[in-house]
């Protein structure tokens, strides 16, 4: 299969590509983190958040007497909508099991390729 000696060419495109290759596992390594971290911080600020909402929306509640009917509504609405909307949106982003990327080897480089065969592909690149 070898037609040759490699070329300085074939060997400087090859590390490049491998340069390439490298830089885009590295890129979509550190992109997976950020994204879990900031999974993980949705996450906890979802329970504080959540607590909060809860605990001020159940004061309102369980203290009506002392609220304006306006209130004790607005109270119950934000304890409905908010934890509805809270629980949506921690699964959306934080929890769905569908979102988390895998990451894969990127090398695409075809040894056969490399020992001076012409490329078809490339169009004489």
């Amino acid at each position: 299969m070898s037609n040759g000696p490699l070329s300085p060419v074939v060997i400087e495109r090859a590390t490049e590509q491998l340069r390439q290759e490298r830089e885009t596992f590295d890129q979509a390594k550190k992109h997976e983190s950020l994204w879990f971290v900031l999974r993980l911080v949705m996450g906890y600020s979802a329970v504080l958040l959540l607590g909060a909402v809860i605990g001020v929306a159940g004061y309102v509640l369980f203290n009506a007497e002392a609220f304006q009917d306006g209130v004790v509504l607005a109270a119950s609405a934000a304890l409905f909508v908010d934890v509805i909307g809270l629980l949506a949106a921690v699964w959306k982003i934080a929890l769905n099991p569908r979102f988390d990327a895998k990451l894969n080897p990127v090398t695409r480089q075809d040894l056969s390729k490399l020992y001076g065969a012409p490329d078809a592909s490339s169009g004489g690149d």
